[in-house]
């Protein structure tokens, strides 16, 4: 289930990033009326931007590709992981 959500994650960085950039830089585009140039160099600055941080997502997930199941520390968090656990139960 976790590498689903990276898998996820990444596309999500990737395509919002370059959205960003391009959408950004057609707006600039069309208020100084130099219509193809920022809206290339927004896409490219997108493109960079999602590759940086997908670099940065998945290095962390190779630094812990696992993280250590932690025990709760106080009775609410507790409690809380047990109804978890009694709905994860009854759903499948």
């Amino acid at each position: 289930m976790r590498m689903l959500f990276l898998v996820t994650q990444i596309g999500l960085c990737m395509v919002s990033a370059l959205a960003v950039g391009g959408l950004l830089g057609y707006g600039l585009d069309r208020l100084l009326g130099t219509l193809p140039v920022l809206t290339v160099i927004g896409l490219f600055l997108g493109i960079a931007a999602g590759f940086r941080s997908t670099w940065m997502l998945v290095g962390r997930y190779a630094k812990d590709p696992e993280p250590p199941a932690e025990k709760p520390t106080d009775a609410k968090q507790a409690e809380a992981e047990a109804e978890f656990q009694r709905w994860k139960n009854r759903k499948g």
